[in-house]
């Protein structure tokens, strides 16, 4: 009977990211990649819109990406916690976080990089060491804010005294380096940390996000630090210092911060076991007011193409740059007009999409 039912969950979550990847318009971002971008994200939109075709080609291997992040990371918690269940319940958290939702419907390189993440980590609890070496060449070989993944890890090493790790780190670090790759840091201070302490909220739900911070404090104070912990607080702590001088890429950072839910759901396990089960009780509550929220903005997430679909448009809000293209291509398709001339660059590149053109010769 339980295998039944998890198993209507894991069907009913598939159909939901499937849906998502077929219901939600192309993006602004997603747009401007599939026509002027030459890299990584951009080659596997076009290749799968050359097998596939239709938006869920432009999508699919960043879906199959976002959905192996989520298998990666059961083996890595079941790897980290005694009971199954405990992985299973943590991995269902990180599964119904809504940046990792997002993530994984829409093109992006945080799910591949994500993934590469969670393929080390599992190697490096098996001692895979090939894995490893694959794991972290690739991270290089992506993203070039993996410098904080890099960092971190060489950290680990040096305060543990594992060998290992701080070779790896520190021959990637120097590479990035010397190549002249990393997170570009400059401008003037225009105070962005509210704006990015907004997006992680909603990236993980609030109550989800302050329990994350509360974790990230805890153990810094008290608890023994794994190399998770390095790699998740880390990449949190460079984000929130930098955005107080200059606005930053959430994909640069978000990858590597996801994957503290893992020592999240640890603390979380260690306090409520420690009490006698009449002190349990503000730690269930807890827990049931924040998966509350979570499942709320799952639904709202999912409602939106719904909402949009019923009122053919009229009901507009801050998705407005991703839903209004689209719609407006329809509009103009229907009054016969194959072209439209807009000032937003990427709304321009939405409605080429859409097979709308410039007027202009």
């Amino acid at each position: 009977m339980r295998l039944f039912a998890n198993s209507i969950i894991v069907l009913l979550y598939l159909a939901v990211m499937l849906y998502l990847a077929i219901a939600i318009p192309i993006t602004p971002s997603e747009a401007e990649s599939f026509y002027t971008s030459n890299d990584l994200v951009s080659k596997l939109m076009h290749l799968g819109d050359a097998l596939i075709g239709g938006i869920f080609g432009l999508r699919f291997f960043f879906l199959m990406a976002g959905l192996l992040s989520v298998i990666s990371f059961y083996i890595v918690a079941n790897d980290t916690f005694n009971n199954k269940k405990d992985a299973v319940f943590a991995t269902a958290i990180f599964a119904m976080l809504p940046g990792i939702i997002i993530g994984s419907v829409l093109a992006n390189i945080a799910m591949l990089v994500l993934l590469c993440v969670l393929l080390y980590l599992i190697a490096y609890h098996r001692k895979w060491y090939m894995l490893e070496i694959a794991a972290l060449a690739a991270l290089f070989l992506l993203h070039d804010a993996s410098v904080l993944f890099f960092i971190a890890i060489a950290i680990y090493g040096v305060v543990n005294k594992e060998k290992r790790t701080l070779i790896y780190g520190s021959v990637f670090v120097i590479l990035l380096v010397f190549l002249d790759r990393g997170i570009e840091i400059g401008g003037i201070p225009k105070g962005h940390f509210a704006e990015i302490f907004a997006i992680y909220a909603s990236l993980f739900s609030p109550f989800v996000f302050l329990y994350f911070m509360y974790t990230i404090y805890r153990i810094w104070l008290r608890e023994d630090k794994s190399i998770i912990w390095y790699i998740s607080s880390i990449a949190l702590f460079l984000s929130l210092l930098l955005s107080i001088r200059q606005r930053i890429f959430i994909t640069d950072f978000a990858p590597y911060i996801f994957i503290g839910i893992i020592f999240m759901m640890q603390i979380y396990y260690q306090s409520l076991r420690v009490r006698l089960p009449a002190f349990q009780v503000v730690y269930k509550r807890g827990l049931l007011v924040s998966l509350s929220i979570l499942i709320f903005s799952i639904l709202f997430i999912v409602s939106q193409p719904l909402i949009f679909s019923v009122t053919n448009g009229l009901y507009f809000n801050f998705t407005n740059k991703v839903y209004r293209p689209y719609l407006l291509s329809q509009q103009l398709k229907a009054s016969g007009q194959h072209c439209y001339d807009t000032k937003r660059i990427k709304e321009s590149y939405q409605l080429r999409y859409y097979g709308i053109t410039s007027c202009k010769k």
